[in-house]
């Protein structure tokens, strides 16, 4: 095959030492890994389909029809990509020609010791710049106070940021302005103090795409030009992060949608996994020969998830959740983040229990719309408080921790919340939107029923595998059942208001704030102090006294 040669567009210390890269015509998409004046050999490089190590120059050549339009590295363990100059690392590069047409992009590294590092999963960001829920005020306030303090706490070791999709709101990209591009300027102007990487979320789609057979690809678009590959891997200490990309766009147009400004169509789309995006894990997890490696996938909506009634169901469809196992159940320790449900849970895989998956709801709770309702509280839609985890990683060991961003003075930053059910009791029979609630939708529960007399419930959203909750009474240790309750907060300021103005149950009146972590204890009295136990897997301990008469945790 005849040679050509690319030419150097780069200007660093080691691209000048490899001013032409020789390669044969079928060769689209080739460049240079280094660090300083040094090559680096054996990364992993892919256009998203192809995959292949750079040589002992640090070269790598792909024959790639360029299918995804970008190229991009899998950056190796003590490296990360150079820094851009806001919060994103340059570890992509979006392609500038055609399929057929040589392209050279090189990729800098620096060197960084990473053998303990840890990650902030935050999901649900949903950035759009509306004065009606004043998102960007309440993440400034709420949300960033409370990551520097997160960030403080891992002290002098490498920490990244992955924000697991709905990044922005597509309903307002056009209407105020806040679309993907804007973000990773604001993140800096905040003085967001980690790098930050992207998961696609279906809301981070260009609504004004067309809808036809390429929407999928057209919708993300400009957050590939942003944030890089919907789908990428990288290895940071021994362990191996896989970011996928499980929302197909499909923008059908509908005779009943709501008109917004620049958007096309009804924004709908699909949870799976493409054919495509699987063969690239499998050919990208071929490179992790050593099983032990600890393995994280990081991805928008949950492979499992709980229905209303919080019933454990697929959240994906065409069998994604069982073909994505299928590639991670050799490795012996496996955690996946998700997010998209606004929810929070934490699951074991029943077959593979080296598989554990955590699904994160939203920093914005129900949408940003509860801290102007209730002087400061941030929940989400099964009554958990908005937040996010950090996780420490050292060796294949981690700390897992979660972190409440509903700070408000005076209130302890507990991973659950207690209820006294004859407050609870009391005020449901008293209020006149929880009663409505409670008869419109048939599979709401009435807590002003008496058998709930004299109950504690404990919504426990930082629960997982390995955690333990004790309620005692008079030192006397009381039974606990996990029971698939509704949450009294949710349903007060979450659900009733949306439902006030409803005549007849449906679909939008028809949800449930089931939780997925609630427990219960029968007491004996009706007035004694309870003590409410949480300890974690990590044998930290969460401990709280509570008086009853309890009051309800807001007027």
């Amino acid at each position: 095959m005849a040679a050509l040669a690319v030419v150097l567009t780069a200007n660093a210390a080691y691209p000048d030492k490899i001013k032409r890269i020789k390669c044969p015509k079928s060769v689209t998409l080739t460049g240079v890994v280094y660090c300083g004046d040094s090559p680096i050999s054996g990364v992993v490089v892919s256009d998203g389909e192809l995959t292949t190590t750079t040589d002992e120059q640090g070269i790598y050549r792909l024959k790639s029809k360029k299918p995804c339009g970008t190229v991009f590295i899998s950056t190796p363990a003590g490296f990360r990509a150079a820094l851009k100059d806001d919060v994103r690392l340059n570890y992509w590069r979006t392609l500038q020609y055609e399929p057929g047409k040589q392209e050279r992009h090189d990729f800098e590294l620096e060197r960084v010791k990473d053998s303990k590092f840890s990650l902030l999963l935050l999901s649900d960001t949903h950035f759009c710049n509306n004065p009606k829920i004043e998102d960007l005020y309440h993440f400034e306030k709420m949300v960033l106070p409370v990551v520097k303090e997160a960030v403080e706490k891992s002290g002098d070791v490498p920490t990244y940021s992955f924000i697991l999709g709905d990044i922005t709101w597509d309903r307002f990209w056009y209407e105020t302005g806040f679309d993907i591009e804007r973000v990773p300027s604001y993140l800096k102007e905040l003085g967001y103090p980690t790098p930050v990487f992207g998961v696609m979320g279906n809301h981070d789609n260009d609504p004004s795409t067309i809808p036809d057979d390429l929407a999928d690809f057209n919708g993300s678009k400009r957050y590939r030009n942003v944030f890089g590959p919907t789908y990428y891997s990288m290895n940071v200490g021994s362990t191996h992060i896989v970011v996928l990309d499980n929302i197909v766009f499909k923008n059908e147009v509908k005779p009943d949608q709501k008109q917004h400004k620049g958007v096309v169509g009804s924004r709908n789309y699909d949870l799976y996994f493409t054919d495509r995006q699987l063969a690239w894990l499998e050919r990208d997890l071929s490179y992790i020969t050593n099983k032990k490696t600890p393995i994280i996938v990081c991805m928008h909506a949950p492979l499992h998830t709980y229905d209303g009634e919080g019933k454990v169901i697929s959240g994906l469809i065409k069998g994604s959740d069982k073909r994505l196992v299928e590639l991670l159940k050799d490795f012996a320790s496996v955690r996946i983040f998700s997010g998209h449900s606004h929810r929070t849970s934490s699951f074991v895989h029943k077959q593979y229990p080296n598989i554990v998956e955590y699904n994160i709801t939203s920093v914005g709770g129900d949408l940003w719309k509860t801290p102007n309702a209730t002087g400061g509280l941030n929940i989400g839609e099964d009554g958990a408080a908005a937040g996010f985890r950090h996780c420490l990683f050292f060796g294949n060991k981690c700390i897992n921790e979660w972190y409440n961003v509903d700070k408000i003075e005076g209130r302890d930053n507990l991973p659950f919340r207690a209820y006294d059910m004859n407050t609870v009791s009391r005020m449901y029979s008293r209020d006149e939107r929880l009663q409505h609630l409670c008869r419109l939708q048939s599979k709401q529960i009435d807590y002003s029923d008496v058998s709930y007399a004299d109950y504690v419930y404990v919504n426990c959203w930082g629960w997982e595998s390995g955690c333990s909750l004790t309620i005692t009474e008079n030192g006397k240790s009381l039974p606990v059942e996990r029971v698939k309750d509704s949450d009294p907060l949710a349903a007060k300021v979450v659900f009733a208001p949306a439902a006030a103005k409803s005549k007849k149950e449906s679909k939008k009146t028809n949800r449930l704030s089931v939780s997925a972590n609630m427990f219960r204890a029968k007491c004996a009295t009706s007035d004694a102090t309870l003590t409410i136990t949480l300890t974690m897997p990590s044998g930290e301990v969460f401990e709280q006294t509570l008086a009853r008469p309890a009051a309800f945790p807001i007027e």
